[in-house]
């Protein structure tokens, strides 16, 4: 998601944003720095303004970016680059000024196993999940790529999706119509108000409000202990995870 925000970002006009995936084998000589063996490439390719070649180095470098003042942190790509390099794989830069940019990410390809594939085969059939009535859901949430992300993966489930970024502008859309929502999906960690106490705010306007706090911390235990009914959600989740956590809150309210 990184990749693709920074790549509509260099298209102020318009353009094409392609994401591919292949395989590559790779040997000694490679200007990668990899280790031989077989990896997975994610591309994604864009026809924006490209970068200018003196900041190629630079682009993967914390706090690093081209963007104007207050449009982006600049640690997008850094992110990404240290998430490939701990993963045991490399970042690929490759851009043209006025013509676009590549950025490929290298990862090791994970071995498949006749144990794993003798256990695939064995584990039974799940019935399709019954489907769930369709809420009007309102998603909090500061980070613009993870609201993004998160807001379609509720639509994919069936539901209606209202957003904010941050905890008093879900307060103001709560208070004009607190009926309207049948539930509340929260980031815990935000700045000016933590999920915790937009949600025990919220409860003041409306107290049978269902709601998911979803948190990067391990530890969740101060969270429930202060809350109460919520259902905690840890990242990463599945979509799967996702309506579980949704069905279990509905239904105890």
């Amino acid at each position: 998601m990184n990749l693709i925000i920074n790549a509509r970002d260099a298209m102020p006009n318009g353009g094409t944003i392609e994401v591919t995936a292949r395989n590559a084998l790779v040997d000694m000589r490679n200007t990668l720095g990899l280790p031989p063996g077989d990896y997975v490439v994610l591309a994604v390719r864009d026809s924006g303004t490209g970068i200018p070649p003196e900041m190629l180095e630079q682009v993967a470098e914390p706090f690093f970016t081209t963007k104007d003042v207050g449009k982006g942190t600049g640690l997008g790509l850094s992110m990404v680059y240290g998430f490939a390099r701990q993963s045991g794989g490399a970042i690929d830069i490759q851009s043209t000024v006025g013509e676009g940019t590549i950025v490929e990410i290298w990862l090791p390809r994970a071995e498949e196993t006749k144990s794993g594939e003798d256990k695939a085969a064995a584990a039974p059939t799940s019935a399709a999940p019954e489907a769930a009535p369709s809420l009007r859901v309102l998603l909090v949430d500061d980070h613009d790529a993870v609201r993004l992300t998160t807001a379609g993966l509720l639509r994919d489930l069936g539901h209606e999706v209202e957003t904010a970024e941050s905890g008093p502008q879900m307060l103001d859309l709560l208070g004009r119509a607190p009926d309207d929502y049948d539930l509340v999906v929260t980031d815990y960690a935000m700045p000016l108000m933590s999920g915790g106490d937009m949600l025990e705010t919220a409860r003041k306007l409306r107290g049978d409000l269902p709601a998911i706090i979803i948190s990067g911390y391990a530890d969740t235990q101060a969270i429930t202990t202060s809350l109460g009914d919520v259902v905690i959600l840890t990242k990463p989740f599945t979509l799967e995870q996702m309506r579980s956590a949704i069905g279990s809150v509905t239904a105890a309210r």
